[in-house]
């Protein structure tokens, strides 16, 4: 009986061990599972992206401190740089309504002057009635070469732009018609044609071969600042 006993305790005591032993690998498998629910259950951090920047135009920032330019005669107003010349060489020598006009260059010697052919770098000249046609660029008019032509929109007017480059304006042909000579080869010319308010504003760029090249300020200035009035 005490042998059959004895043996009861041990079996007992086996039998507690083994459930301990599984007890404990129960407990450390739920561990790991909520380890890992926790681990994945952890808070998703975002990347928040920086707010995102207003869009200043580069060109815009350019003209911001440029000099304002109001013609009341001829109902427009825009900026042009400071380091601009403009006005007319010789003002003495104009005749007409020159008042509605803007004339700039890069240089005082790059100014349109009055009764010369010379129509300096840029010229911007408003008139009335629609006259687009007659300062249209053609290659069996003007001479000219490589034209394009393409539409704009400047202060919420379609207008169009055209470009060119001057060819065989100092030919026999211009004296034979007795009319003062055009452009030198190789000029290049940029054109703005707009319509509104009953007149026509022409915009007139040109870059003869040897001076400075102000386009790109051109171009700002016309599609950036130009403004017509009512």
């Amino acid at each position: 009986m005490e042998n059959q006993k004895g043996w009861s305790s041990i079996e007992t005591l086996l039998i507690l061990v083994i459930i301990l032993n599984l007890s404990s690998v129960g407990c450390s498998r739920q561990g790991a599972v909520k380890s890992q629910g926790i681990a994945n259950e952890a808070p998703r951090i975002e990347t928040k992206q920086p707010p995102q920047q207003k869009n200043i135009s580069e060109k815009r920032e350019e003209t911001a401190d440029w000099i304002t330019f109001v013609s009341s005669q001829g109902g427009f107003s825009l900026r042009h740089p400071k380091n601009w010349a403009v006005g007319f060489q010789e003002p003495q020598n104009c005749f007409g309504d020159v008042g509605s006009d803007f004339v700039a260059g890069a240089a005082a010697d790059l100014v349109a002057e009055c009764a010369t052919e010379y129509r300096g770098q840029i010229y911007l000249s408003s008139n009335e009635g629609n006259q687009l046609d007659s300062h249209k660029l053609e290659t069996d008019k003007d001479y000219y070469q490589n034209l394009s032509s393409q539409k704009v929109t400047v202060d919420n007017v379609e207008g169009t732009r055209e470009s060119g480059t001057a060819i065989g304006q100092f030919s026999e042909k211009w004296e034979e018609k007795n009319v003062l000579p055009g452009l030198p080869d190789g000029t290049n010319v940029v054109v703005y044609k707009f319509y509104i308010h009953g007149r026509t504003y022409v915009a007139e760029y040109n870059h003869r071969i040897g001076e400075p090249d102000i386009l790109r300020d051109f171009s700002l200035m016309i599609t950036k600042t130009l403004k017509f009035s009512n």
